[in-house]
């Protein structure tokens, strides 16, 4: 039985393509074709090695032999299923039609599963990303919480005391941070999404981890706090002007995404992440797999 249990914001991802395409079909080992040869961690494997995942799954109940047949089966159903929405995209639909035994002839060509694989985690992906992770997200509770900053002392020196009894409210233009603490080790890629009343686009962005003025260190140890701003970092507190809700949305990779904006030379106010930045994000999402999701909202109100 078809059934890959996704552990991941990638996984979930790629299940639900998988569904989205392999809907009506009864084959068992094409499912789990679709699934391996465009999971993120197989993007250097070769046709065998994928064949040798579907038969492992498939409790040896496949031949590699048939590894031919079954990706040209799965390759027609997603030319079927997403022909329109790739064509949009710039695809090549004779890219897709390769004939048997043909081989790359420059760096330039791909087989027709690698036109696939690049189509949906380098556009299709980065397109959905943001709607997927906000539906997808687990509530930080726990992982994710605000404390007030104590002012009167050192600004570098973090209020450690008792939460308010109202967690998720916070006063407009008070100091605060944030304390994070995660379940697993990894890398924190942290947004925050706010809405802004004076801006005509409204709807606001903020990469506080990685960036030069909240967590210039994103590496994250499992159950050890990590703060927003960081001593290392060049704001000493988290200040929010507007009545309103805030959005925190935490992603932790395995590994930490190189985002063309984060340099040490680059400028510390730059932290705002508009269209084309949030498909970059995702982007390099689409290059790992093992992606972990928490979100949190707090409302602002008068002090």
């Amino acid at each position: 039985m078809f059934n890959p249990n996704p552990s991941s914001f990638q996984e979930q991802f790629l299940h639900h393509l998988s569904e989205t395409v392999m809907w009506n079909s009864r084959s068992e080992p094409q499912s789990w074709c679709f699934w391996w040869r465009f999971h993120p961690q197989n993007r250097h494997q070769t046709n065998s090695d994928v064949a040798k995942q579907i038969r492992q799954s498939l409790n040896q109940g496949f031949h590699t032999r048939n590894m031919p047949a079954t990706l040209a089966a799965v390759i027609g159903k997603v030319q079927e299923t997403f022909a329109a929405e790739m064509a949009a995209d710039g695809v090549n639909g004779q890219d897709l039609k390769r004939e048997r035994g043909w081989s790359p002839k420059t760096p330039e060509d791909r087989y027709p599963w690698q036109v696939i694989y690049d189509w949906f985690w380098t556009c299709k992906f980065p397109r959905e990303g943001w709607s997927w992770a906000t539906k997808l997200a687990g509530c930080g509770v726990k992982e994710l919480q605000m404390k007030p900053l104590n002012s009167s002392e050192f600004r570098r020196k973090l209020d450690l005391g008792d939460i308010p009894s109202r967690e998720t409210s916070l006063e407009a233009k008070e100091p605060y941070y944030l304390e994070v603490t995660l379940p697993e080790s990894g890398y924190l890629l942290l947004l925050n999404c706010s809405q802004d009343s004076s801006r005509e686009n409204p709807m606001t962005r903020i990469c506080l981890s990685p960036s030069q003025a909240f967590q210039p260190n994103p590496r994250c140890q499992a159950h050890q706090p990590l703060h927003i701003p960081d001593n290392e970092g060049l704001v000493s507190s988290l200040r929010f002007t507007e009545v309103g809700e805030e959005y925190f949305l935490a992603i932790v990779t395995e590994t930490p995404l190189a985002l063309s904006w984060v340099r040490p030379d680059g400028e510390p106010r730059d932290i705002e992440v508009d269209e084309q930045r949030l498909g970059e994000i995702f982007r390099e999402l689409g290059k790992q797999w093992q992606g972990k999701l928490f979100y949190k909202r707090f409302q602002v109100q008068e002090g």
